[in-house]
């Protein structure tokens, strides 16, 4: 790491504060950007990409922080090289199973509407909600893990909606009313996931400004004001995990499975007698079409089971974070996985209707870089629906600063510190 620590030395501070690291740590790859801000938009200016090895990562959570740590340092060598840029602010990107992501709304009757409401009593609403949804977090990953308590860490905060007897506003200072609501949008982990994480940025010499759950990051740079207005549904096949994000009049849950496009590779390795680097190799000559016919068929033969298994892996996890209303009927693939064409047929192939609240069968459509809003790609190296999750962490990182300057933005950052979450 003395390397990157020297170069570090060279920052310019016009480019410490126009320029970010952006950093995705996926079970296969180790995708770093470096991004450029201008005028509200990003412009990609540097790419880098190291494979990760089999016990680096395990279900999409760092297992050997040293190997991590080297494979991210070779990933941000390639992208600063690309562009002679070395920015020090620096966005990861976070995922795995024991991630977990949920909205909650708090409902607060004020005793003298006629009063204007003020910064305290916003404050004191955004305690009440985080502390309500800390409590969850808890209850839900000590009840998976299987113990008693689990030491969890808040991720990132966004507030979603705020309403004043019922009327929705953008800013509730001054404003009179009976009944303030607030809905706020929480990401939490382990400790032990977030503190892999703070490490490999400190041995890279990077200021973590914001660490960001890798749906959320996705759905919003992908969610369009129609998708917001109608719902829909992120899924993001990565090597270790499927991520799932619900959008329902804004993003509403993010959860996590198990199973990616690593058990592909296994199955092909395991089916046709093949070393998991070969069943790689022939895995991505069929999703991009590049076997001839016959193997291409063997191909889809043997990896239809995973595909189905996946499909109903996420028809399980919609159907706990459902709850009591209708479901989108939309669903948006990224990752690499989603380029295996099984994937989108057995997501097709479900009976949605008859399993989940859904009006009717959702459409189903793979993501690609050009979906990603507000992100522009000058290397010409992001072209697949692997390279959609790496943006849309892109697409967070230039959206910082108009984040900081919202009205509340501020104020909910105060309340966290005065919290210490």
């Amino acid at each position: 790491m003395i390397g990157r620590k020297k170069f570090a030395l060279l920052r310019r501070r016009d480019e410490f504060h126009s320029h970010y690291t952006v950093l995705d740590i996926g079970t296969e790859f180790v995708k770093a950007l470096v991004v450029k801000r201008e005028e509200g938009t990003g412009i990609v200016i540097g790419v880098g990409k190291v494979r990760q090895s089999l016990s680096d990562m395990q279900s999409g959570a760092v297992a050997d922080i040293q190997g991590v740590i080297d494979n991210c340092d070779r990933a941000l060598t390639e992208a600063e090289d690309m562009c002679g840029a070395i920015p020090g602010q620096a966005v990861m990107g976070i995922a795995g199973e024991q991630v977990r992501g949920f909205s909650t709304t708090m409902t607060m009757p004020r005793s003298q509407p006629q009063a204007r409401i003020t910064q305290a009593d916003v404050a004191t609403a955004l305690q009440a909600v985080q502390r309500r949804a800390l409590k969850e977090a808890v209850r839900q990953m000590s009840h998976e893990l299987g113990v008693a308590e689990v030491n969890v860490k808040l991720v990132h905060s966004s507030i979603t909606s705020v309403h004043i007897d019922g009327y929705a506003v953008t800013n509730p200072l001054d404003f009179q009313g009976q009944v303030l609501e607030i809905s706020v949008f929480n990401t939490f982990a382990p400790l032990t996931h977030i503190g892999a994480l703070q490490t490999i940025a400190q041995e890279l010499d990077l200021e973590l400004v914001a660490t960001v759950a890798e749906p959320y990051a996705l759905t919003r740079g992908c969610a369009t004001e129609d998708v917001y207005e109608f719902g829909g549904i992120y899924i993001d096949v990565g090597g270790g995990t499927t991520d799932i994000a619900v959008v329902r009049r804004g993003i509403e849950a993010i959860r996590m499975f198990a199973l990616g496009g690593r058990s592909f590779t296994r199955r092909l390795a395991n089916e046709m007698g093949m070393s998991l680097e070969e069943a790689e190799r022939f895995k991505l000559a069929h999703a991009e079409g590049r076997l001839p016919a016959e193997q291409d068929a063997l191909a889809r033969a043997t990896l239809e089971p995973t595909a189905e298994v996946l499909a109903q892996g996420v028809a399980l996890t919609l159907d706990e974070l459902s709850g009591k209303e209708p479901l989108p009927p939309a669903l948006y693939l990224a990752g690499g996985g989603s380029a295996l064409p099984e994937v989108a047929e057995q997501l097709s192939a479900v009976d949605w209707p008859e399993m989940l609240p859904m009006s009717r069968q959702p459409t189903v459509r793979v993501l690609g870089p050009a979906d990603v809003q507000g992100i522009h790609d000058s290397t010409g190296l992001l072209v697949g629906s692997q390279d959609v999750t790496p943006m849309g962490l892109a697409y967070h990182a230039v959206s910082l600063e108009d984040d900081a300057d919202q009205p509340l933005g501020g104020l909910m950052r105060r309340v966290m510190k005065a919290m210490k979450v």
